[in-house]
């Protein structure tokens, strides 16, 4: 039986008073701020956009949205041939600069030394879209350390070095954006994301404290969040949707309709979207219900997967660990 006699400071019943007065008010401001807000939609020709996982996928999409503006493009991915045909393709049909490099993200030495030659052969880069994701259906069945730890690194920790190699140069300028690719993962609980859902909530959680250091030092730098849901941009992870019948309880979307939305939301200033948007809402009011009602109805949508099985159907595809399936 829990104890209810513990004794808890009375600032945090303060808190708790205070946000339940204050919250109808806030309400009133946000709508005001809606209708009378116009949002921005600065030009970005001419500046240099990083894309990690940006050989095929999401990030292929979301480089073309950049080029189309007129940005300059460093296609960064572990699939050197697929990261050179983009490349071309940029550079060839928006008449931008574009280049393909060749990283493991899993290596901070690699990404160390393509900060380098980026800057090198660009110049200061102002727009980072941390992409590159790996796919990991997991529940508590024992799996290797190593591959746990690259997983993560993948997911996670890779996103918080690359931010730390580029933002020195974006504070002294003064400007940039950085644009994470979380997942909708991170809002929803499923027994098979232990290592991919978790990892991309912890990159929604860093992005939520790296926005709000910056904001606090009055830096003009955009930090934007994006959960999305499946996409249909992988054939492999679209068929492994359709496989174990998670296409109807999350019904995958374009991976180009994706890119474009979250290029305009970065633009925007927008600062954490799900797509769809409408995603958002169901997940905070589900964060209302109490725990064993949310973990009941998601249990209930939850497929059933064979986790074992699973992996071995994606990782036919040794190069997977590109660009994120949600």
């Amino acid at each position: 039986m829990a104890n209810n006699n513990i004794q808890v400071p009375l600032t945090y019943y303060f808190h708790t008073i205070a946000t339940l007065v204050l919250t109808p008010i806030f309400w009133v401001i946000i709508v005001i701020r809606e209708l009378l807000h116009r949002p921005q939609n600065p030009t970005i020709k001419g500046e240099v956009a990083v894309i990690t996982g940006g050989a095929r996928g999401l990030g292929r999409e979301l480089a073309i949205e950049l080029a189309k503006r007129g940005c300059h493009i460093a296609v960064l991915d572990i699939l050197e041939d697929e990261a050179k045909d983009t490349a071309k393709f940029l550079s060839e049909s928006y008449n931008v600069k574009a280049k393909a490099y060749k990283v493991d993200i899993s290596d901070y030495e690699q990404l160390n030394e393509f900060h380098s030659n980026v800057v090198q052969d660009f110049g200061d880069v102002t727009i980072l879209i941390n992409n590159a994701a790996m796919l990991a259906i997991s529940d508590s069945t024992p799996m290797d350390c190593k591959e746990i730890q690259k997983r993560i690194t993948v997911n996670f920790t890779a996103q918080l070095w690359m931010n730390q190699l580029f933002l020195p140069r974006m504070k002294e300028l003064n400007h940039g954006h950085i644009m994470a690719i979380s997942a909708l993962a991170a809002l929803i609980t499923s027994p098979y994301g232990q290592i991919y859902g978790s990892s991309k909530s912890a990159v929604r959680a860093y992005m939520a404290c790296l926005r709000t250091e910056l904001k606090l030092a009055k830096y003009n730098i955009r930090v934007l969040t994006v959960m999305p849901t499946f996409l249909n941009t992988n054939h492999q992870v679209l068929h492994f949707v359709r496989l174990y019948g998670f296409d109807w309880v999350l019904p995958t979307i374009d991976g180009d309709v994706i890119a474009k939305q979250a290029v305009e939301a970065m633009l925007h200033g927008l600062e954490e979207i799900t797509l769809p948007r409408i995603a958002s809402l169901a997940c905070k009011l589900m964060e209302l219900w109490p725990t064993w009602l949310r973990d009941f109805v998601l249990g209930v949508m939850s497929p059933k997967v064979n986790v074992e099985e699973a992996m071995n159907f994606i990782s036919t595809d040794p190069n997977y660990a590109t660009s994120p399936p949600s």
